[in-house]
């Protein structure tokens, strides 16, 4: 790989990255709006109305079929670059710096700001269950863990390493049969986080990591191989229409025999939308303005503070809210988007913050 493919910048994947930290955040604020309890959840409104928390249920399914996958691959596509510029030390400790102590800040501050009492139970819960919820930064804290697995990879495969030949985008069949193939090893996954807990050893939510760990691979070899540059339309036509079909037909089906339908689809859903969005974003969004610069800039600070302005909307709003769910949506996420990357940008103004953030 030569000094040119080290040294490119794709604008789009930044861009990427802060739309989805928008998306990542919505996808909360519709937990707050009445969905899934997260300690600031506005009260149900009257049972008429109730079913708009079907349609803010869609939102966040659609969103839960491929965003945080999404994330891992745009996090891993660099690793091979940076750990080449760094080497192992001073690679690993960068990602103890720069995502480690951002889990620490979430867990003895962030959390607590918002209840003591679940904080200290939250710790205690660690040593009694292994379960500890770390907030939004378990994707922090999990890739710690990728990496550091990708670097001690890389120290005991030194000198025996091949140099790989060039390789071509993947076919279709190949893509399918993966999708087929990651389908028991999703329900593993999913009998694990039965078994173990939703946030064991702080990884959140079980169910779901065999895909993360794939499209944190994928990623990897995507940059080894330049894949992103070999990236078309018949790819993001097949990754759509991989993800409707998934959505429309292959969930239902598994879900009418008694099945989780999540464990069937993930595999499509996931690389699907992830090539639909990729392409997308390389053919209409590889370019950075003076907005996208500092939204790009901010988006992982945004991302750590998310839980700060989402619950102090909340609980402002909770004493005159409607009985609207849509509505209450859209009165929290506003001040909730524009609030996490207001606070972001100051953190990255700070001194201090901003070597870390």
């Amino acid at each position: 790989m030569n000094n040119s493919t080290l040294m490119k910048r794709y604008d789009y994947l930044d861009n990427i990255k802060w739309v989805l930290t928008i998306l990542v955040i919505l996808h909360h604020c519709a937990s707050t709006a009445g969905l899934d309890p997260i300690g600031y959840n506005l009260p149900h409104v009257k049972e008429s109305m109730q079913y708009q928390y079907e349609i803010l249920g869609t939102f966040q399914g659609i969103n839960q079929s491929f965003f945080m996958s999404l994330f891992f691959f745009i996090s891993a596509y660099f690793v091979i670059p940076s750990f080449g510029r760094k080497g192992t030390r001073t690679f690993m400790l960068d990602k103890l710096k720069r995502l480690g102590i951002p889990t620490l800040m979430t867990l003895f501050l962030i959390l607590p700001s918002g209840s003591i009492e679940y904080a200290i139970s939250n710790v205690k819960g660690f040593f009694l269950t292994g379960n500890i919820n770390l907030g939004v930064t378990w994707f922090c804290w999990t890739l710690i863990v990728f990496s550091a697995v990708f670097a001690l990879f890389q120290v005991v495969s030194t000198g025996n390493q091949k140099v790989d030949a060039d390789k071509p985008f993947p076919a279709l069949w190949k893509i399918l049969l993966f999708a087929i193939m990651i389908i028991p090893v999703n329900f593993v996954g999913l009998y694990l986080m039965e078994t173990l807990g939703s946030n064991f050893l702080g990884f959140h939510l079980l169910k779901y990591f065999p895909m993360y760990i794939s499209m944190f691979y994928f990623g990897i070899l995507a940059y080894k191989y330049q894949w992103l540059d070999k990236l078309e339309l018949k790819h993001a036509f097949s990754g759509i229409l991989m993800w409707i079909v998934a959505k429309a037909f292959i969930g239902p089906i598994a879900s009418g025999y008694g099945f989780n339908d999540e464990m069937f689809t993930r595999g499509f859903t996931v690389i699907g939308m992830s090539m639909f969005l990729l392409y997308s974003f390389k053919m209409l969004f590889n370019s950075k303005g003076k907005w996208s610069s500092m939204l790009a800039r901010v988006a992982f600070a945004a991302y750590v503070v998310q839980n700060i302005p989402m619950k102090l909307t909340a609980d402002f709003y909770q004493s005159f809210m409607t009985q609207i769910p849509l509505i209450n949506f859209v009165v929290i996420a506003i001040p909730s988007v524009i609030g996490s990357f207001a606070i972001g940008y100051l953190i990255c103004k700070t001194p201090v913050l901003k070597r870390i953030f």
